[in-house]
């Protein structure tokens, strides 16, 4: 039922027709949004085509149900969010280059970090790329275009963050989104606290790579947060970072099996 439910949701406006054809004239734009971008549901100052703007209108009208609807409780709403994941895959940013338009066609944004934007060659510029993601292990990520499933391997035309977890002296590695940090580790499973447009749901990521939208407890949010404390490194030539990444820092989670934090690595492409 709840899945007959969203795929009614999604799909309502391709099936609402007019009783009968009219002629109108056309209305002014309802809001500063309709002058962001020529293809309706691209983020301003993004570089969008009609298939991923229609994928992020998507997305943003689920998030738009969501959080109107107080009907609908937080565990349904993990369960809608996890239905589309399972289905379309979920936005999420990644290092990326041009020669991606070739292949899965990622929508893209100039990265701040003056290392990846050389002056003169227009091939090596880094880019923030956005993709609709279903699973991301540390050989491929599982994308969602176009109403196909296409599989990219990890490189230069993708680059996630890489995530270690110190469970012992030799790391457990995983790879999140860009700026994505684990709240709690739970069956060593990564719990990560998501938002869009101020909602906000829990994601787990596994050592494999495969993803679940959670119904994670609010409530504990502070207890958890409470437990991320700023360490040093421990000292690691073994894992080295994608050359992209010029930032290292290491926080303490809370891993819920141990019942103690553990040090996790994670990094960015700057400090700015």
């Amino acid at each position: 039922m709840l899945s007959a439910y969203l795929l009614l949701f999604l799909s309502f406006s391709l099936f609402a027709q007019p009783a009968a054809p009219k002629i109108e004239v056309m209305p002014p734009p309802k809001s500063v949004v309709d002058f962001e971008h020529e293809f309706k549901g691209c983020p301003e100052n993004s570089e969008c085509d009609q298939v991923m703007g229609l994928q992020m209108q998507r997305w943003k009208d689920l998030i738009t149900k969501l959080e109107e609807d107080e009907a609908i409780t937080p565990p349904k709403k993990a369960q809608f969010l996890e239905l589309f994941r399972a289905k379309y895959g979920l936005p999420i940013e990644f290092y990326t280059i041009k020669k991606s338009q070739q292949g899965f066609k990622p929508m893209y944004y100039n990265s701040q970090c003056k290392e990846h934007n050389p002056k003169g060659n227009e091939e090596l510029r880094v880019l923030k790329g956005i993709s609709f993601v279903k699973a991301l292990s540390n050989e491929k990520a599982t994308i969602w275009r176009d109403q196909a499933q296409i599989e990219v391997p990890l490189g230069t035309l993708l680059t996630p963050q890489p995530v270690l977890v110190y469970y012992s002296e030799t790391p457990e590695k995983y790879q999140l989104p860009l700026g994505d940090q684990p709240l709690y580790i739970k069956n060593k499973e990564l719990i990560v606290l998501k938002e869009e447009d101020n909602f906000f749901y829990a994601l787990s990521v596994s050592p494999k790579g495969e993803w679940k939208v959670e119904n994670m407890d609010f409530t504990r949010l502070s207890y958890w947060e409470d437990k991320r404390e700023n360490v040093t490194c421990p000292p690691d030539k073994t894992n080295v970072a994608p050359s992209l990444f010029k930032v290292e820092f290491c926080k303490t989670v809370w891993d819920d099996d141990l019942k103690k934090t553990v040090i996790v690595k994670m990094y960015q492409g700057c400090s700015t």
